[in-house]
């Protein structure tokens, strides 16, 4: 009696080991999420400061906000930096050129409004007139002729920008989601910690 032997452990097309993924360095990882972070933090004090109780309440959540941004920006020059010499996790071999754009595209935008987004708070601020205090008592030691109509344009962007970059954000997670669910790549995993990292080609 001859006993026939199918592939039951052949591993799905598309599918991936986590371990065994392309993945970004451990200081990439961290950064990542650390502005994942930042954000999850920016973006409520935002919109609890026109509900604050009173003027010095509506003060310190002005000032933790703008600690958020400045976190933001500094987190994210740096993050472009270290990239220009890391390694970076090619996307998929059979991932269709649109999409291979789309991605790229995307990631290009996220950062540039993440760097525009604190400075145009700080510039609306500046020409509105506030004394800019970051992380509890450390003033911004910058003074600009005060322009309140322009200020109020400025200030009326940033808010425009705030809900651009929060449904970009939506979308980029919606995507990494669909690599991992969907197509079973390793696009989410080369952004999860891992034991042991591989090594990739410069994308």
């Amino acid at each position: 009696m001859t006993t026939s032997t199918r592939p039951l452990d052949r591993p799905r097309r598309g599918a991936f080991s986590a371990a065994d993924a392309p993945r970004y360095s451990g200081v990439m990882q961290a950064m990542h999420w650390v502005t994942v972070a930042l954000l999850c933090c920016a973006y409520p004090v935002a919109w609890m400061i026109d509900s604050a109780i009173s003027q010095p309440e509506a003060a310190r959540l002005l000032m933790l906000h703008r600690s958020f941004g400045v976190a933001i920006l500094l987190m994210t020059i740096l993050r472009l930096g270290i990239r220009r010499q890391a390694r970076i996790p090619p996307l998929p071999a059979d991932l269709p050129a649109i999409q291979r754009v789309a991605a790229r595209a995307s990631a290009a935008l996220l950062y540039a409004l993440l760097i525009v987004q604190p400075l145009l708070g700080f510039a609306a601020s500046l020409l509105h007139g506030d004394h800019v205090v970051l992380f509890g008592n450390l003033e911004l030691p910058v003074r600009v002729t005060v322009d309140k109509p322009l200020a109020h344009r400025l200030f009326e962007l940033h808010g425009w920008i705030a809900l651009a970059l929060l449904g970009l954000i939506g979308l980029h997670a919606a995507a990494a989601l669909h690599h991992h669910f969907v197509r079973k790549d390793s696009v989410l995993a080369g952004m999860l910690p891992g034991r042991r990292p591989a090594t990739v080609s410069r994308q």
